[in-house]
């Protein structure tokens, strides 16, 4: 099995910008503030473009095709990957562990990732609360003024990289097109939605809080094309999920090790090649290369996020 391409889904919710409809060259008069490229969470299942498997549902292959595109693993997904675009500040939220999130929502941890391909002058994102106290961030939640009054405000530039583990209190902010790179959950509690007066879940959310995170960027900055190639571990080794974040001038190898990588193509664009196939990545793309790839190798000159679970 090669290297797989997704019809990607995509979302217009209220706060979309248009950097997405743009860049993806989408027609029309909707904005679409998300677009989910690879994801096996059910109701927002991608299928495959194109290929032997054209129009299959990902989680289907999973099913059907475990060791090949999973590996040994038992998972029963893979990385997630969506672009944001937001020209207002997204809701202030929380996402469960794994232990609140399979007894009450039959899921699993979401814990996300966000690289930033641009962003407004100014732009910050809300990583983390500026108290401890949470009876003061159950009094602001209850006014929906937390996110005002306690959201840890963070500027990002292009070529940031920050990860929110979950329980962490954040929100995506105005004016930055990122791509999100998620654990294999979904579920999402609103604590604040500024005043937009969409349903709240303050009650779940404040089970899963956790306080202590301040998760700061990576600054990577522009990728450029002439410098020598290295590569970024983006995640510590204690963490959900393996990122790297490769530039790469010419070309790079990888061994896939019986491990999956889900590869996004951050900067310029690639060819990402195995001995069962080849694909084409432009900018904000991304692929799924499977597990029994056994090896391939991306060609530029791109910036790529390479991504997986930990196991």
């Amino acid at each position: 099995m090669g290297p797989l391409l997704f019809n990607t889904n995509y979302i217009a919710p209220i706060w979309s910008g248009d950097r997405i409809n743009k860049t993806r060259g989408l027609a029309g008069n909707e904005l679409y503030g998300e677009g989910f490229d690879v994801s096996a969470h059910r109701g927002m299942v991608t299928s495959v473009k194109g290929g032997p498997y054209d129009g299959t549902p990902l989680d289907e292959l999973i099913r059907d095709h475990h060791e090949e595109v999973i590996g040994a693993s038992d998972d029963d997904g893979v990385t997630q990957t969506l672009m944001l675009d937001a020209r207002e500040t997204v809701s202030v939220q929380v996402h469960p562990n794994e232990a609140y999130a399979r007894e009450h929502e039959d899921d699993h941890e979401k814990a996300e990732a966000w690289y930033v391909f641009e962003a407004d002058p100014g732009s910050t994102l809300i990583a983390g609360s500026l108290t401890d106290d949470v009876d003061a961030l159950r009094a602001a939640a209850a006014d929906d003024t937390i996110g005002d009054k306690y959201g840890r405000r963070v500027p990002v530039t292009e070529g940031d990289f920050i990860v929110v583990p979950s329980g962490t209190l954040h929100a995506y902010g105005a004016g930055i097109f990122a791509v999100e790179i998620g654990t294999l959950g979904f579920t999402t509690y609103r604590l604040c939605d500024w005043g937009r007066g969409r349903e709240l879940h303050v009650e779940k959310g404040f089970d899963v809080l956790d306080v202590a995170p301040k998760p700061d960027p990576i600054h990577l900055g522009e990728f450029d094309p002439t410098a020598p190639a290295r590569t970024v571990r983006g995640t510590a080794d204690d963490d959900l999920f393996v990122i790297d974040i490769m530039d790469v001038p010419e070309s790079w190898d990888d061994v896939t090790g019986d491990e999956y990588r889900v590869l996004t193509c951050a900067a310029g664009e690639c060819d990402v090649t195995s001995a069962e196939g080849s694909i084409h990545l432009g900018f904000t793309e991304s692929c799924l290369v499977p597990a029994s790839a056994g090896a391939y190798t991306v060609t530029g000159p791109c910036r790529v996020i390479s991504s997986r679970m930990r196991h």
